[in-house]
């Protein structure tokens, strides 16, 4: 209750406040914009639903043309016994695959967040392994691919672990949740969500007191984007990093 009255007497005073800057004149929208990178979501898949539903059929597909054996758990997890690929490839030259992921592996090429190219096999290319990526499948993991138009880097829990160099430069990409391991299978794989994002170039103004802002408008501080939730007339010690009423990260 303390939170909500605190958000409601916050855009009460932004009210008032841009009421009385717009008396005096005070009604600027900012510096004018400048390009900025934020990263757009391509994916996002949290796994809702109830226990025994199948995942997303517009996202997901089975990798190897059968029927692929995967269900919600009703805890917002997939329970995957088979491989499982997105549905769709992804040809933007730079971007960030993740996945929180629950399984018991050993030390190899493969990844339990993997690639394939857009005709679904195995991209060709040279591997240089970093880094051990064994993991005991007692808790959960967070596997990255970061991929460039020549390289893709995995990384566990920020860790970086494999890069890959590819041989054809910028083909598109599929993202794989994939069990086997040395031509072994687990007893089993839970993901916790998926997410894909690529960056973009955004015109973002330069945020800056006793300036009027509007909804949905793009605002620069301090290096990171962030969207205008609210039109308002900013305050010193509004900044879009303190006011989560006013701002969220674009």
């Amino acid at each position: 209750m303390g939170r909500v009255m605190r958000g409601r007497a916050l855009t009460a005073a932004v009210v008032m406040v841009a009421g009385s800057l717009a008396a005096t004149g005070v009604t600027g929208h900012g510096d004018a914009a400048e390009a900025a990178t934020v990263n757009r979501t391509l994916l996002s898949d949290g796994f809702s639903g109830d226990r025994g539903d199948r995942p997303d059929g517009d996202v997901w597909a089975a990798a190897d043309g059968r029927r692929s054996v995967a269900a919600l758990d009703g805890e917002g997890r997939l329970a995957l016994h088979s491989v499982l690929r997105t549905g769709e490839t992804f040809p933007q030259a730079y971007g960030r695959a993740e996945a929180r992921i629950k399984v018991w592996r050993r030390d190899g090429a493969w990844r339990a967040l993997g690639v394939l190219d857009d005709e679904g096999r195995v991209p060709a290319g040279s591997v240089e392994t970093l880094d051990s990526d064994r993991v005991d499948g007692d808790d959960f993991h967070t596997y990255t691919i970061d991929w460039t138009p020549t390289t893709l880097t995995w990384s566990l829990d920020g860790r970086k672990v494999l890069r890959f160099t590819r041989a054809e430069k910028g083909e598109p990409l599929m993202f794989v949740l994939n069990l086997a391991s040395g031509g072994y299978y687990s007893n089993g794989m839970l993901v916790d969500w998926v997410t894909v994002r690529t960056p973009v170039q955004v015109d973002a103004a330069k945020w800056k007191a006793f300036t009027a802002y509007r909804a949905g408008q793009l605002v620069e501080y301090r290096k990171v984007v962030y969207r205008v939730r609210e039109a308002h007339t900013s305050l010193p010690g509004w900044q879009p990093d303190l006011v989560p009423a006013l701002f969220g990260k674009a």
